[in-house]
């Protein structure tokens, strides 16, 4: 009764807890989000560069392709009653301010479109995903501006991927607030939680800027556009591809009233006048060249590229001091912008991971020809999954499920057999055979459940809708916990019996029912205690990269195994200081195997036997972040840009079977 009384804590603490999205509470977190998206795109625009030396030109021009609505539609919304107000300080945009302009003028539009619809088109490396991040920063520093009265009112504006979104199955209110949850974890907290996250979109207090509706499969972007066709409170921005769009559009897909707008690419003097501004003082040979020419009218293969596309100079700005690389680049003759795109993204590589000719610093950690072969590997495999993130707790699904589950099943065994010997040297005459039997009976079984069980404990997140997955089983949540621990009791119980039965020193005493019980009621609180520690809080604020995402899972980890090894040492008899040392051994053991670094450790080991990757292979993606060669996007990965994965997987043989 102890055992089910506890277990039932959880389930009565959130009921209690549980409160009204009241206007105050919903006040609180729409502030505590402008602090938390302002910290999260600042760390973007600085991975990118943005603002490095100068913010690339980013002009934009009304799309005349057929993508959209008319410009008076847009700008004087007949198509409903239902619309977002203007943000305040920000005037009404009339049907000749959709022209085109800059960067502010596209956050004048952003603010007073009547509608509050923008679609933003451009191909890749037109600068979309700059574009927006940029414009969120300028929303954000506006608001900060206004009156207190005004502000609590204006939107907070999030960048969501839509990448993962299925509309077949889940609407586009309940998709964006998952979303909010899952990247903004303040917001899961006991302060806050689902209900204000509803009640922040429901009221408009947040815009939503969706990136990526060109990596939704086909046949599902039409789907998505009228969804979001339903969602009237909100301002929303949606980036695509043009081509993409077109097809959507031909496909019964379009966002009523939405102004649609595309970016411009660069002219020859805002190229020049760009990348002049990337150094001080004389410039290199190389570079007055290249300078001359963009000047000079010239409309060779190397120009047309420069004046196509803003990833194209950003990426000629990183060859800056390089000037074996950019001096090939301008004697070599390439006369078509094809040939230029490809040498610019094989540069990239080649450019990272050299040993850097100003400097007298140690060499690359990785040679180029590793980094090549790597990451293009890593791109192909996202490639066939149609995958622009790389999150390392999802890498499993990389690997065979057998050898996983093989070599989990080993570790346990051995370390279960291992402890069973330490357990018994000293207590009975054959301590090697009961610790082979303690192994057997203990470990092999941990093993088969921490191999499986990490999934529930630890909610891990995926995209692909399955019938286990953590988000289906909350509703189970509360009568999973009340059976739990009374089963649990009873199976420690059951299991002492059997320790003692083959290990029981002469003279040791069988621990009784009651003690069982009361001590599996202990270790049942403790783990609700660790639960309890690992809750994220209304307060924390900060960017969740991937290092700290992998660290704080692998703690959280260490954590609930610390709690288990303790509780093991009270259920299995008299504690002993050598017993204390293979329980807590084992616990450590139990939770850094339920953890998701178990499984990405299992798959470094599997991407290195075949030659795919490197053994220690989040330290080769943070130093791939590190040379901009990839980017952090919250915790997940992404290459610096869609390209550079596509040409990375195209020079790549498929990964081994």
């Amino acid at each position: 009764m102890l055992a089910l009384a506890i277990s039932a804590l959880p389930w009565l603490w959130q009921r209690l807890r549980r409160r009204p999205a009241s206007p105050e509470l919903v006040d609180r977190a729409v502030e505590r989000l402008a602090v938390a998206v302002g910290i999260r795109v600042g760390f973007e625009v600085e991975q990118r560069g943005l603002h490095f030396p100068t913010p690339i030109p980013l002009d934009w021009q009304w799309s005349d392709r057929g993508v959209g609505s008319a410009r008076h539609v847009a700008a004087t919304p007949v198509w409903t009653a239902q619309h977002p107000p203007a943000v305040p300080g920000i005037s009404t945009v009339e049907p000749d301010d959709l022209d085109g302009g800059n960067l502010a003028d596209l956050h004048r539009v952003y603010g007073g479109v009547a509608s509050g619809r923008v679609v933003l088109l451009g191909d890749a490396g037109a600068g979309k995903t700059s574009a927006a991040l940029l414009l969120v920063q300028r929303a954000l520093a506006h608001r900060d501006t206004l009156p207190d009265a005004d502000r609590t009112s204006t939107p907070v504006p999030v960048m969501l991927t839509l990448h993962g979104w299925n509309p077949g199955d889940q609407d586009a209110l309940s998709w964006a607030a998952s979303g909010l949850l899952r990247d903004y974890p303040f917001l899961r907290s006991t302060e806050f939680g689902p209900a204000v996250v509803h009640e922040l979109l429901a009221t408009g207090r947040v815009a939503l800027v969706l990136d990526s509706l060109d990596v939704l499969p086909q046949r599902l972007r039409p789907a998505a556009l009228r969804k979001l066709n339903s969602l009237t409170a909100q301002r929303i921005i949606v980036l695509s591809r043009r081509d993409e769009m077109r097809d959507v559009v031909t496909n019964q897909g379009l966002l009523f009233a939405a102004a649609t707008l595309e970016l411009k690419s660069p002219t020859a003097a805002q190229a020049a006048d760009y990348l002049e501004s990337c150094h001080a003082g004389p410039a290199p040979p190389a570079w007055q060249r290249l300078l001359r020419r963009l000047r000079g009218g010239s409309r060779d293969g190397l120009t047309r590229t420069l004046t196509t596309t803003p990833l194209m100079l950003s990426l000629v700005r990183d060859l800056y001091g390089r000037g074996d690389l950019l001096g090939d680049l301008l004697g070599s003759g390439r006369r078509t912008r094809k040939a230029v795109e490809e040498y610019l993204l094989d540069a990239i590589l080649p450019n990272a991971y050299s040993p850097d000719p100003a400097t007298d610093g140690p060499p690359p950690r990785y040679t180029v020809d590793q980094a090549r072969h790597w990451l293009g590997r890593l791109a192909r495999r996202m490639d066939e999954a149609n995958d622009r993130d790389l999150a390392w707790w999802r890498l499993a699904r990389w690997v065979p499920t057998f050898p996983q589950f093989a070599m989990t099943l080993i570790i346990a065994g051995t370390i279960g057999t291992l402890i069973g010997i330490g357990d018994s040297i000293g207590a009975i005459p054959t301590p090697i055979a009961a610790g082979i039997v303690g192994g057997l009976i203990f470990g092999m079984p941990t093993g088969l459940l921490t191999h499986h069980a990490g999934d529930l404990m630890f909610g891990r997140p995926t995209d692909e809708p399955r019938a286990w997955a953590f988000h289906r089983l909350r509703a189970l949540a509360a009568p999973t916990a009340i059976l739990l621990w009374p089963l649990l009791a009873g199976a420690e119980f059951a299991l002492a019996r059997l320790r003692f039965t083959f290990v029981a020193a002469p003279g040791e005493q069988v621990p009784s029912p009651v003690h069982t019980m009361v001590t599996a009621a202990v270790f049942a609180l403790a783990l609700l205690v660790a639960y309890a520690a690992a809750r994220p809080t209304g307060t924390d604020l900060s960017v969740l990269d991937p290092l700290t995402c992998w660290r704080r899972d692998l703690s959280y980890g260490l954590l609930v195994g610390a709690v288990v090894g303790l509780g093991w040492t009270l259920v299995s008899g008299v504690p002993s200081a050598r017993r204390l040392a293979f329980s807590v051994a084992f616990g450590l053991g139990f939770g850094v195997t339920m953890s998701r670094v178990w499984r990405a450790f299992l798959v470094s080991i599997w991407l290195r036997v075949t030659g795919d990757g490197p053994l220690r292979l989040l330290r080769f993606l943070e130093d791939a972040r590190s040379k901009h060669v990839l980017r952090a996007v919250g915790p997940r990965y992404q290459f610096r840009h869609a390209r550079l994965q596509d040409r990375l997987a195209t020079q790549t043989a498929p990964p081994r079977q």
